[in-house]
This record gives C-alpha cells, sequence and structure tokens, in this order.
C-alpha cells in the first residue's frame, strides 16, 4: 500500500497512515494495541489525531506490530513529525508529558536515523520533576567497580530506572575526561536492538567513521575493544533484555564506568552491585506531584492528594501521567481526576496522557513472560492479601511445587514481584493487580479462575490444620472433614507459629470464603485445628469473626458438641481480645448446656470454668469465686490435671481482686507445687501461676517479691515463645519496677509498649504507659508524666472489663 506526497503533508497524516496500514494488515484497534503493548484508548486517539506529536517509541512499536516494509515505516515516522490540525511545534494537552523521555524531531534525515544509530546520542534530560532516589544516587555515585564490571539498577515497569541512571551517569561524567555514552538497547520491544548496531552507534561516538566500520560482528567487537582502551568514561546501557546483550558491550579500559537498566535483575552478568528500585516513599511522591502541578492547587485539596498518592502506589510513571493530566486541564480538581481513578476497574483507563500510559508498559513486561509465568501472574492479581509464596504459585497452577520455584523465580526476576521483607514471599504493586485482573478476566475463563481460587482455599486449610497440630489444645480435636496433604511440612512450632504470622490474612481470607460456600465441616474441623494457636498468640486474627463463622457451620451441620466447642472459643475470644465479657459468659452458658445435652461432662466443666472468667471479668466477683470452685470440683472429680491447674490460678486471680492478695498468694504458690510434683514439664502453665503470684505479692505490699517472681515467670514465656504471656509480664514488671524508683522500670516499660502494641493488646499497652507515667512523675518531669497517661487513658477507651476500669481509676488522681 502507498500513500502519495500529498498525504504526507496533510494535517492528519499520521492518524491516516495509521488507519490505512492496520486496515491493511486485518487488525481490529484491539489487536493492534496489545500487539504493540499500547492501551486501546491510546491507539484510538492516535487513529483521531488527538495525540499531538507520537513518541518515537510508540512509532517503532506500531511498525513492528504492523509489520510494515522500511519505506513504510519511514512514511510512518515522517507523518509523526506533521503538525496536527490546529497545533503548533509545541506540544499541548497531555504530550507535555513527553518532556519525561526522548522524542523524534527534525526532518526526513531525522526520520531515516531513527532506522539506524544515530551519530550520537547524549544522555537524555533529566526531568524537570524528579525527586528522591537520593540513597540510590549515592550508592551509585560511591561505586568504583573493576574494569568492565557494570553496576545494574532493575526494577518494574514505570519505576524510573532510566532517569536514575541517567541523572548518575551525569554526574560520573562531569569528572571523566570523555564523558558519557548513552545507548537505548531497546530490550522491552519485540525486536531488542542488535549488538551488531549497538557496536555502530558506540564507535561512531567514539570517532570511528561509520563508512569504515566493518560489517562482521567479531571484527566490530575488536575495534570496540582498541577504541575504549584509553578512555575514561560513564557507558550507559539502557533498558537491557538480558545479560547476552550487555556483556559485548562492556568496554575495556580502566577508566570506564559502565551504568545498566533493566527490568530483569540479569542475575547471570558478574555485576558490582544490583540495586533494585522499589516505590517511591509519600514525601518523595508528593514532591513529583508539586514539581508538575505546583504546590497552591495540591494544598486546596490535601485528602485528595493522599488517595491520588496511595493510588499510584509510589510509581513515578502513574505520577507523572496523574499530574500531566492535572497541568493541561488548569479546571480539574484533584477529587475530580480522583472520581475517575478511584474505581480499579477503570484505573488504568484513567493513567494515560497522550501516548504514555500506564498499561502499555505493563503490557509489554507481560508479553515477555512464559506462558506459565503469564497464568502466575493474572491468577496472583486474583487473591485479595500481600505475601505470595511457593505453595501458593503451586496451587493457582497446579503444579509440583519445583514447577512453581521457576515459576516464581521467573516473575520476580522480570521485576513483576517484589520480594517482601520477611520470609520467601512476594507482592504485587497495586497498579499491577489491577492490570493482572484485567489480563485474568480477558483470556480465563470463570470456570478456571474459580478452580484456580478455590485451590488456593483448599490448600491453605490443609495447611493451617498441619501447623496447628503443633500448637495442641487442653482437648482431642473434634475431626469432621478430613483434609489433603500439606505441600508445607513444619519441623517445629516456631516454624509453624512464622506461616501462621506470615499468612493470616490469607487464612482468615481462606475461612470466610469455605464460610461463603457453605463448606460447613471444613469450617468446623479446621477453626478446631487452631484453637490451641488462638489461647497463645490473641493477636494473629480477628478471632471472635473465625470462631463465629464456626459456631454457624455447626449449627448448620446440626452438631452439638461442635457448636458447644466453638461457642466456648467464641467466648473466649470475646473476654481476651477484644475484652467485652459481658458477650462472651451468655456463650459459655449457651455451650454448658450443649454440653450437658450430649453428656460430655468434661466439656461441661470446661464450660463452667470459663463462665467464670466472663464473670469475673464483669466485676461479679462473688458469683465468679463460686463459679470457679464448682469448676474445680467438677474438674477434681474427672481427675482432669490441666483443667484443676487453671482453676486453681483463676480462684486466686478472683481473691485478689476481692482484696484478699495473702490467700491469692498461697492459693498460688500451691498451685506451682502441684505442678512440681507431676513433673514440671507444663512450662506455659507455670508461667501463667508465677504471673500471677507477681500480682498477689505486688499487691500485698512485697514490690522486690514480686520484680523477682515476674522476672522468672517472664523468662519462663519468652523460652516459650508465648507472646502474650511475655506482654503481660513485661506490662506488670514495668509498673512494679516504676514504683521501686528502679532504673530498670522504663526499659522494660518500652519493650511492653511495642510488644503490646504489636500484638494489638491496648490495656497492656496502656499499663506501660501508666508506669512510664509513674516514671515521669517521681523525676518531676511534668509534661512526660501528663503525656504518659494521657496516652494511657486513650488506649483505655472502650475497655470496659475489671482490668481496664481498674487501670482508669489508677489514671484519675494524674
Amino acid at each position: 500500500m502507498g500513500v502519495g506526497p500529498a498525504d504526507l503533508d496533510g494535517p492528519d497524516a499520521f492518524a491516516l497512515l495509521l488507519r490505512r496500514y492496520r486496515r491493511v494488515a486485518g487488525l481490529s484497534q484491539q489487536q493492534l494495541a496489545e500487539a504493540a503493548g499500547l492501551g486501546v484508548r491510546t491507539l484510538r486517539d492516535l487513529e483521531r489525531g488527538r495525540v499531538t506529536r507520537p513518541q518515537q517509541g510508540t512509532v517503532g512499536s506500531l511498525a513492528e506490530a504492523l509489520k510494515l516494509t522500511p519505506a513504510q515505516a519511514v512514511q510512518l515516522y515522517r507523518a509523526a513529525l506533521t503538525p496536527r490540525r490546529g497545533t503548533g511545534p509545541a506540544a499541548d494537552d497531555d504530550s507535555r508529558v513527553g518532556a519525561t523521555t526522548s522524542s523524534v524531531s527534525g526532518g526526513p534525515d531525522a526520520v531515516l536515523a531513527a532506522l539506524e544509530p544515530p551519530p550520537r546520542v547524549p544522555l537524555p534530560a533529566d526531568p524537570p520533576d524528579f525527586s528522591g532516589r537520593c540513597t540510590e544516587l549515592d550508592r551509585l555515585a560511591g561505586r568504583t567497580p573493576p574494569p568492565g564490571v557494570p553496576v545494574v539498577v532493575n526494577g518494574p515497569p514505570g519505576i524510573g530506572k532510566t532517569t536514575v541512571i541517567v541523572r548518575a551517569a551525569r554526574k560520573m561524567a562531569a569528572a571523566l575526561p570523555d564523558g558519557a555514552f548513552f545507548v537505548d538497547l531497546r530490550g522491552t520491544q519485540d525486536r531488542p536492538l542488535p549488538i551488531r548496531s549497538a557496536l555502530a552507534q558506540l564507535l561512531a561516538e567514539l570517532g570511528v567513521d561509520r563508512r569504515r566500520l566493518p560489517g562482521g560482528l567479531a571484527d566490530r567487537l575488536a575495534l570496540y575493544h582498541q577504541a575504549t582502551t584509553d578512555r575514561a568514561a560513564v557507558l550507559v546501557l539502557d533498558d537491557a533484555q538480558d545479560a547476552a546483550q550487555v556483556q559485548p558491550l562492556l568496554p575495556v579500559g580502566a577508566g570506564w564506568r559502565v551504568l545498566v537498566s533493566s527490568r530483569r535483575q540479569l542475575a547471570d552478568l558478574a555485576a558490582a552491585e544490583r540495586i533494585s528500585l522499589g516505590a517511591l516513599p509519600d514525601r518523595d511522591a508528593r514532591e513529583l506531584l508539586v514539581g508538575v502541578v505546583g504546590q497552591a492547587r495540591l494544598a486546596a485539596e490535601p485528602v485528595a492528594v493522599d488517595e491520588l498518592v496511595g493510588i499510584c502506589g509510589g510509581l513515578p510513571l502513574a505520577l507523572r501521567i496523574a499530574a500531566s493530566r492535572l497541568a493541561s486541564r488548569p479546571l480539574w480538581t484533584v477529587s475530580g481526576l480522583m472520581d475517575r481513578l478511584r474505581d480499579s476497574r477503570r484505573r488504568l483507563d484513567g493513567l494515560y496522557a497522550g501516548d504514555v500510559e500506564v498499561r502499555s508498559a505493563f503490557t509489554v513486561s507481560y508479553r515477555q513472560l512464559e506462558p506459565d509465568q503469564r497464568t502466575a501472574f493474572r491468577r496472583l492479581a486474583l487473591l485479595p492479601w500481600p505475601g505470595y509464596d511457593l505453595a501458593t504459585v503451586a496451587d493457582l497452577l497446579d503444579t509440583d511445587l519445583d514447577r512453581a520455584r521457576v515459576v516464581l523465580a521467573g516473575l520476580a526476576d522480570a521485576s513483576l514481584l517484589t520480594p517482601m521483607p520477611v520470609g520467601d514471599r512476594f507482592r504485587l504493586h497495586d497498579l499491577l493487580t489491577v492490570f493482572g485482573q484485567e489480563r485474568a478476566a480477558d483470556e480465563d475463563s470463570d470456570a478456571d479462575r474459580e478452580a484456580a481460587i478455590d485451590r488456593v482455599r483448599a490448600g491453605l486449610l490443609a495447611t493451617v490444620a498441619a501447623a496447628g497440630t503443633w500448637f495442641p489444645s487442653v482437648r482431642e480435636p473434634l475431626i469432621r472433614h478430613r483434609f489433603t496433604a500439606s505441600r508445607q511440612r513444619f519441623e517445629s512450632a516456631s516454624s509453624a507459629l512464622d506461616w501462621f504470622t506470615s499468612q493470616r490474612r490469607a487464612i482468615t481470607w481462606a475461612l470466610r470464603r469455605t464460610a461463603e460456600h457453605q463448606r460447613h465441616s471444613e469450617i468446623v474441623t479446621v477453626v478446631e485445628a487452631v484453637r490451641g494457636v488462638a489461647n497463645r498468640h490473641h493477636h494473629l486474627a480477628p478471632w471472635q469473626d473465625v470462631f463465629r463463622l464456626a459456631v454457624e457451620a455447626a449449627r448448620a451441620l446440626a452438631d452439638p458438641a461442635a457448636e458447644a466447642r466453638h461457642r466456648d472459643s467464641l467466648g473466649f475470644a470475646l473476654k481476651y481480645q477484644v475484652r467485652r465479657p459481658a458477650e462472651a459468659l451468655p456463650e459459655h452458658e449457651r455451650a454448658r448446656l450443649l454440653h450437658a445435652s450430649v453428656g460430655d461432662q468434661v466439656g461441661y466443666a470446661w464450660s463452667t470454668l470459663y463462665t467464670t472468667g466472663a464473670l469475673h471479668r464483669c466485676g461479679r466477683l462473688s458469683e465468679a469465686l463460686d463459679r470457679a470452685r464448682l469448676a474445680m470440683s467438677l474438674f477434681t472429680e474427672l481427675d482432669d490435671v490441666p483443667g484443676r491447674n487453671i482453676a486453681s490460678y483463676a480462684i486466686g486471680d478472683i481473691l485478689r481482686d476481692l482484696g484478699r492478695p495473702v490467700e491469692a498468694a498461697e492459693t498460688h504458690r500451691r498451685g506451682l507445687e502441684h505442678l512440681a510434683e507431676q513433673g514440671g514439664r507444663d512450662r506455659v502453665t507455670a508461667g501463667m501461676f508465677g504471673y500471677r503470684l507477681g500480682l498477689d505479692l505486688a499487691a500485698a505490699g512485697d514490690l522486690p517479691g514480686a520484680v523477682r517472681v515476674l522476672d522468672r515467670a517472664l523468662a519462663t514465656f519468652v523460652a516459650e515463645h508465648h507472646p502474650t504471656g511475655t506482654a503481660e509480664c513485661l506490662s506488670a514488671l514495668s509498673e512494679v519496677l516504676a514504683n521501686l524508683g528502679s532504673p530498670r522500670a522504663v526499659p522494660v516499660a518500652t519493650q511492653a509498649v511495642g510488644i503490646s502494641h504489636e500484638l494489638g493488646d491496648p490495656l497492656r499497652e496502656a499499663q506501660a504507659w501508666y508506669a512510664l507515667g509513674l516514671v515521669a512523675r517521681a523525676e518531676g518531669r511534668t509534661e512526660d508524666h501528663l503525656r504518659c497517661w494521657q496516652r494511657s487513658l486513650s488506649l483505655c477507651e472502650g475497655l470496659t472489663d475489671l482490668e481496664g476500669r481498674s487501670l482508669i481509676a489508677r489514671l484519675a488522681p494524674g
């Protein structure tokens, strides 16, 4: 197909050519957009002449996707240089974002030069809105690697790799006699720059007459090595596809410094250092927006700006596009832009400016993945939590762990998954998640998506059941469902706890999804498996919600034994996790009746004991003491040793709160003696008795004795990896030390604040702040004293149990 000279001179030459070439190729707009790595909206704007001046990279991608001949490509490039109807040479509207990337300018000679390496390629200009990256730039500037050893900067699409290495190169080049050399390796394009062409560009820049360049690759390499021997400069190799594209271009002279950017990690390239760029911190993201939009305009809408920064997730490309749209539309508000971006299903449609868009940047990386990697990527985007691990990928692909490991490594190498700080887990950037969900909707059937998600759900529950065996509860578990074997094996309680901690959001999701699909026996069984975990680790999950799901599932199964167990667990969570004992009491009372209805005497005794705790925390101390003694008699008849132990320290707790600390201390001492007679194997229960004995001694006025006992109990809980007991001991110890005037009070209270905050235990954190306030008051630091106690009071807000009310009473005089 040909187009006449008159067409090329017309105001809509590029749009006309593009439409004609697409129709001859037999492609729809959707097909061409996908082939060129563009969004459909962008292609539509290009064909309608709405983009003032397409970027060179965009034109090249379209030419490759359309499979144009060299002559046709020249026509398309030339047409791209013709000003649009009603425009001048200066870019307007969204095209100003192009200032951050290179663009084509000049006449026909420049068009032809786009097909061959130009005689000289200077470093691209720094974007005027550059912000942040001080740490990375300092690392780059401070490196002096051995000759020929590059520094690699990698990261996901749109993270600003080119900008960082160019900025670093500019600073380095100022101190080197031969300046800087820049080569765009086009590694993310369908046709990366051949090594032969890259050598031609570099040799020309080094002063070799292009007409005398050797034709063979080996001869060009030899000439290149000769030309770089005595030079000292910075070589920037931008957008590298792989190590094989970089290695031949490394100069041999000792004075060279080489910076390489790539979306891949280039692990097989010997490098002095690898710097992985992550998201911009919020502060730097705001500075970028201010640089384009202006401080006054953003200051008028702080809430909308916060939301915009959050949605862009620190991705410079997204921030720059959003800022460009605002800058080119003075009448727009930030809130108005957010109305276009808030819906995740339309978010990527709104993140475009001219022919620059987030979606096309992601598409390029996605298309370069292997088929299994693409499948895993788009299915990971369907999971509503961060922290994907090996088993998750294996379940999504329905494959083995070895294959999943290869796929996961490929996604990480392509910088589409970001390693998380702890454990072998990865996450997707929020905008990549949106893009992955789009690809899943387009490429996977509903049935395939549902099957993949359900495999993940089932795999998580199987692993919960396996990990839960390391935390047995006081009673044998009720098993109503047999799970398949877990993909993961746990060698210790510590490794099982690490897994619970890392996957707690995923576990909660899996339980809720299982409940939604009315898989009642699975819910009853898996929640039963985590009762022991919940007893020790109150912070790991919203246990009251988890156990409520189990109660409802047991009722649906008409299983009174399971319902009784889970009502007791629900009551436990209401008492200890959210501190609502008045709501816990009817759950335990209902459980007592259910245990009685099925003749479960042991269960009845435990429910009786659990009602003790609820009555105690409601302040109904006399009733609680009677109920605790009833529980003790029931356990004695059943010869249930764990039950007797817990009933014993419950009785001591009530006696202390009744104002009888000496009797309480004697009760707790006897409990420790009985434990020793039993062999002393239950160290956690020994810690519980010791903690309570320390409270008794403090209440009786024996503060030094309380410190000694609490220190021993604390050591026990730390050794047993029992965070709840550790937090309780630290909080109690800090208050006793503060009352003694001990210098240990501040470090112990500070530690208590940190652990309690991490566990989400406001009462223990409030107790620690109270202790810090006591120290400040004793030292005459009135402002610090009031600040600490105010912090303590704010944490007590909403606490209605006996301990919370007691602390509020102690704070009242301050």
